[in-house]
């Protein structure tokens, strides 16, 4: 009985001691890149998510903006601290490749400079593609247009053609404090076909938004500037050839046609190494119709098969 009561209690205290305290076990992340990796600048940039795309050559060529260099695939992990201001948006620019596995994790903090209410530092995270980032920029430069309103007309399975979609439709965390999320690249990835020339590489954009966009479920603009802690840990994965599925999808089937006919094959084909050719004709029992030819029995005397 003592035993029993013993070991009920050390289960308890065990069960109170593993418990999480207030649900900080549940808040912290599971990237563990240090805050001295830093961000290698020949493999990320950070951009500003805000303005149409088709003024950046424009601007490039008289000094106002930025030029968009070519960028070498993602292979190192990540970490960056990026400043957002209210009604704004940036972008981590960076050029993801297959072989390997992505993972990141965005934590929004409250800007200590400025003075808030008390209210959580709540944004939207999404990760879009070339063509995407575009529309996106144009959905930024037309926020004062209601186009939000003219989604709201367009059928669901038309609205893609409209507005701006993340990528692979499911790396979208809206009105969120911490988040993380996985993804990888299985081919090669162009932004576009190029007809005269080397077809340009394909950009991916890690979005930190914090206005008011044209989807109906992100954040509100609160009017608080947010900072953004971003890690992104890179990892080798196998990948298979693409040969691989088709043989698990097609060879069963060809064992299931070719297996009985080599097993049947095989059996009919079967006879003792000291049993002549003749006597292992004869080994099968006669049939009505048989022609009675004369066979050799185990003696060794001839004799006449009867029907």
């Amino acid at each position: 009985m003592m035993r029993a009561y013993a070991a009920s209690a050390v289960f308890i205290l065990l069960s109170v001691g593993l418990m999480p305290i207030n649900g900080t076990s549940g808040q912290q992340s599971s990237c563990s890149v240090a805050p001295d990796q830093g961000a290698n600048s020949t493999q990320v940039e950070i951009v500003d998510a805000g303005g149409y795309g088709i003024f950046d050559e424009f601007d490039e060529d008289w000094g106002f903006g930025r030029g968009e260099f070519d960028l070498n695939p993602l292979s190192e992990d990540i970490y960056a601290e990026v400043m957002v201001p209210a009604d704004d948006a940036m972008a981590l620019r960076m050029e993801l490749v297959k072989g390997y596995r992505y993972r990141f994790c965005v934590t929004y903090y409250l800007d200590p400079t400025e003075i808030t209410d008390g209210s959580p530092p709540i944004g939207d995270v999404y990760l879009l593609a070339d063509t995407d980032f575009e529309i996106y920029k144009f959905d930024y430069d037309s926020r004062f247009d209601g186009m939000d309103v003219a989604l709201e007309s367009i059928p669901l399975e038309w609205r893609d053609m409209a507005t701006w979609l993340p990528f692979r439709d499911v790396h979208a965390y809206e009105r969120v404090q911490q988040t993380e999320f996985t993804t990888s690249i299985d081919s090669d990835q162009t932004a576009y076909i190029n007809w005269w020339g080397e077809e340009p590489d394909s950009n991916m954009y890690l979005v930190l938004d914090n206005w008011n966009s044209s989807r109906s479920g992100n954040q509100p603009h609160e009017g608080m500037g947010l900072i953004a802690e971003v890690t992104v840990e890179v990892e080798e994965r196998v990948i298979l050839p693409a040969i691989t599925a088709y043989a698990l999808v097609c060879l069963p089937p060809i064992l299931l046609i070719i297996g009985p006919a080599v097993l049947h094959s095989r059996f009919h084909g079967w006879k003792d190494d000291n049993e002549s050719k003749e006597e292992y004709g004869r080994s099968m029992p006669l049939v009505e119709g048989d022609t009675g030819e004369e066979w050799l029995r185990k003696d060794g005397s001839r004799e006449d098969a009867q029907e």
